[in-house]
């Protein structure tokens, strides 16, 4: 009774009459084909339509899509996709679709075979939201700064809203931490890495404004809790965790054996915090929520390489409407349109304070400044803006009903139905209710 594929089986025959020739299994790089001796059955291909992600894997040799689903007596189903095809079932156990034994015997991770986790074939099969990402992608360009970038030490020199001439909206921190150099022997080496107490130490909240966000990569592990400690220390409060799982379909590093860990580590993780206090179902000139997910998928870089995935900005620029943005530690190919980067591994500079802060201010030559108590104009010059397409597309939270005042609890009081004879008067229900039968 304990696990679904556990103990007896499925009561009726594992495999149909066409699997004569032997049971289907999975097939690798190199395995016999998917469907064994006797081929697939007649009017099933291989591989069947592209499924989203998140809705089900694929055979790491190709082949029928896995729905974890089951069917009707609870054991896993092989078909071609979204119910497609006749369909067989699986054996009890699963083995053919064992990604954890496929990477014991290959080093191939299971998210390796997740399909349509590239941004450009990803929303295929959504075309509402393709057209979502495509208008603010478009938006976003059209509103964005030149790019700017800032050799610095970040050691050396103290941070400060002086040094750009404004606070932004959006900073992104991807600090060289000790973990960096431990995972990767004789290559990570040669890092300067920081303190998690040199990291803490940087004066964030002298240049974050109110309301802003940041994004602080941490890797997996000690950086987990001690990124949370970094985040209070600025004034932020944590809100979401970005998971960056990483594939080697191209490049198959070596495996990590890290004395700090009991387990082959194949992510690393973004914090996201905010300063200050927004509401998703109001304040959509500020946030645009629930456009992207909280999972980047992406091709792991070269070994020794602390480089991230390019997927995360989108996320960022989709999600945060303010154009102040801000990376630290950056390099040469962190470069963008859009933002501000600063570090000590780029090559030159080109930041200019004046022609800058020239792209956020008003008619008056004032950049909006929080931290006062006022809320943010929905027509400040520091935020991209919409499109009534956007709006019209983008999903929204519902406006909570407010609490009533005391004036209104009042009024509701007076016109409240009168006692008569020691009864409640009788009231007229409103339009589509039906009163309840009976006496009160």
């Amino acid at each position: 009774m304990g696990g679904r594929g556990l103990g007896r089986g499925p009561p009726r025959p594992m495999f149909p009459a066409e699997f004569a020739g032997g049971p289907p299994f999975m097939g690798g790089p190199d395995m016999p084909p998917f469907w064994g001796r006797g081929g697939p059955p007649d009017g099933m291909e291989m591989g069947g339509p592209r499924m989203p992600m998140g809705r089900g894997f694929f055979p790491p040799g190709g082949g029928a899509f896995m729905d974890r689903g089951g069917g009707d007596e609870g054991g896993p189903m092989i078909g071609t996709g979204r119910g497609e095809g006749p369909g067989v079932r699986g054996p009890s156990r699963g083995e053919q679709n064992d990604y954890s034994q496929h990477f014991v015997d290959t080093g191939m991770r299971p998210q390796n075979f997740i399909r349509d986790v590239d941004l450009t074939d990803r929303f295929e099969e959504y075309p509402k939201l393709k057209e979502l990402i495509q208008r603010k992608d478009r938006l976003i360009a059209e509103r964005a700064t030149p790019p700017m970038y800032l050799q610095m030490d970040l050691l050396e020199t103290e941070l400060s809203a002086d040094v750009f001439g404004t606070r932004f909206d959006v900073i992104l921190i991807d600090p060289p931490w000790e973990e960096y150099a431990r995972r990767a022997p004789g290559v990570g080496d040669s890092l300067a890495t920081w303190t998690w107490k040199q990291i803490e130490n940087l004066k964030i909240e002298a240049l974050a404004d109110t309301p802003s966000f940041v994004f602080l990569w941490v890797g997996d592990g000690e950086g987990l809790d001690l990124g949370r400690h970094c985040l209070k220390k600025w004034g932020f409060r944590r809100c979401e965790d970005i998971c960056w799982l990483k594939t080697n379909r191209e490049n198959q590093a070596p495996p990590r054996y890290d004395e700090s860990t009991i387990m082959q580590h194949t992510k690393e993780h973004c914090l996201m915090g905010i300063r200050g206090t927004v509401r998703r179902s109001t304040d959509g000139h500020l946030i645009h929520a629930n456009v992207d997910t909280d999972i980047i998928i992406s091709e792991e870089p070269a070994y020794g390489s602390t480089r991230k995935p390019e997927e995360l900005y989108h996320i960022v620029e989709h999600f945060a409407q303010g154009r102040r943005r801000l990376e630290l530690f950056g390099e040469d190919h962190n470069i963008r349109a859009g933002w501000v980067t600063v570090g000590k591994g780029l090559t030159s500079s080109n930041f200019n304070k004046e022609a800058y802060i020239k792209s956020f201010s008003d008619k008056d030559g004032k950049v909006w400044a929080g931290g006062r108590g006022i809320p943010v104009p929905e027509n400040a010059p520091h935020l991209v803006g919409s499109t009534p397409e956007i709006e019209n597309l983008r999903p929204k939270s519902p406006v909570r009903s407010q609490p009533p005042t005391t004036a209104q609890n009042s009024a509701s009081q007076q016109g409240a139905p009168k006692m008569q004879g020691g009864r409640p008067g009788t009231a007229t229900p409103p339009s589509g209710v039906t009163a309840a039968a009976g006496g009160a």
